[in-house]
């Protein structure tokens, strides 16, 4: 194999969608995501509605969104809040695609068409695109 065959093959090796799919692949990442967007910003508001979400699984979700560099914690008072970084807020774009995905399949008519329009530019708003 020549030098430069073997550049390109090193250059591409590394699974870049990979490596960004494993920093949001907790199950619970997105969902915090989107309380975050939303502007929630304290640990029992990404409870709310999600019974399911116990403390322990919430702690370790903050921490590794935390160590990707995702969100960064910040004490108000006694009272931490959880804010977006820049990394964070560069993942509106990709949140919104996943919306459009879901939204464009919807296979059930949950959604008629008028309430997905508008669904789209509520997001575009809160997404700040």
């Amino acid at each position: 194999m020549m030098l430069e065959d073997k550049l390109y093959a090193n250059q591409f090796e590394r699974n870049i969608v990979g490596s960004a799919i494993k920093s949001i692949s907790n199950k619970w990442t997105f969902y915090i995501l989107k309380d975050l967007f939303l502007g929630k910003k304290h640990f029992t508001e990404f409870q709310e509605n999600r019974p399911n979400l116990d403390n322990k699984s919430l702690t370790r979700c903050l921490k590794t969104m935390k160590n990707n560099n995702l969100i960064e914690k910040k004490i108000n008072g006694n009272m931490p809040e959880y804010y977006l970084t820049s990394k964070g807020r560069k993942l509106n774009k990709v949140f919104y695609e996943l919306i459009i995905f879901s939204l464009d399949t919807n296979e059930d008519d949950f959604y008629t068409q008028q309430e997905i329009e508008f669904i789209k530019e509520v997001y575009i708003d809160i997404l700040k695109l």
